[in-house]
């Protein structure tokens, strides 16, 4: 039998119509949580961010010559300071477990899914307001533990902000228009507030990106229950 419990059932609730957020309690089980931190031990890393042209983050189907506009790149900012840390694909049943389900909710198939970044916030840690990329269609946000004061994730422009709570997530759109017409939707971004003293964030990305990331056809999808 699988020794890390899942999840029972997810329970979806929208929180934003336009664009559509999605809050979920029971995306994660305890056990769950606990399995990704413990993989995450001794490979914690200061965070980096995606610097780039706009024409490449914000529109990516629009057309970038390499002679006039550098690739996006990964680089260490000030305007992120937490800690993070990339797990590979199928480096246990619970990480490929995750992903199915990001996928799931995500209305994506399996090879849409990146590799999961775990993210730690130590008291005063931050990420000050950011878009995830038009790269990516959806972004699904996961809370590994409770934080009673501070560590909010903040929309300023829709007037939101959730609280970290274990096992719960959220999910937002990061483009509007389709196809060639996609675009970054700016509406959606965030920033990640600072837990407050005698307090540590820990949460985990699943971004859906817009093109496939692995070959996924040995891979077959059971759904168990409500909540697999």
């Amino acid at each position: 039998s699988d020794p890390v419990k899942p999840t029972a059932a997810i329970k979806a609730k929208t929180v934003c119509k336009d664009p559509k957020m999605v809050h979920f309690t029971d995306f994660l089980s305890p056990d769950e949580a606990a399995h990704l931190l413990r993989l995450a031990e001794g490979r914690w890393v200061r965070s980096t961010v995606t610097r780039g042209s706009a024409s490449a983050l914000l529109r990516p189907s629009a057309p970038v010559s390499p002679f006039l506009e550098p690739a996006p790149r990964e680089v260490q900012s000030q305007t992120c300071t937490s800690s993070s840390c990339r797990l590979d694909y199928e480096e246990s049943l619970v990480v490929e477990r995750i992903i199915a389900r990001a996928a799931t909710v995500a209305g994506f198939p399996l090879e849409h899914v990146e590799k999961l970044v775990l993210v730690r916030y130590r008291p005063g840690e931050t990420f000050k307001l950011h878009h995830d990329g038009a790269m990516r269609p959806k972004t699904v946000f996961a809370y590994l533990n409770d934080v009673p004061e501070g560590g909010e994730t903040r929309f300023p422009h829709l007037g939101l902000q959730v609280r970290p709570s274990l096992g719960t997530a959220v999910m937002w759109p990061n483009i509007v228009g389709s196809g060639e017409d996609a675009e970054a939707d700016r509406r959606m971004d965030h920033e990640a507030l600072p837990p407050a003293e005698g307090y540590v964030k820990y949460g985990v990305n699943c971004f859906v990106n817009a093109r496939p990331q692995r070959d996924c056809s040995h891979i077959k999808l059971v759904h168990i229950g409500a909540g697999a």
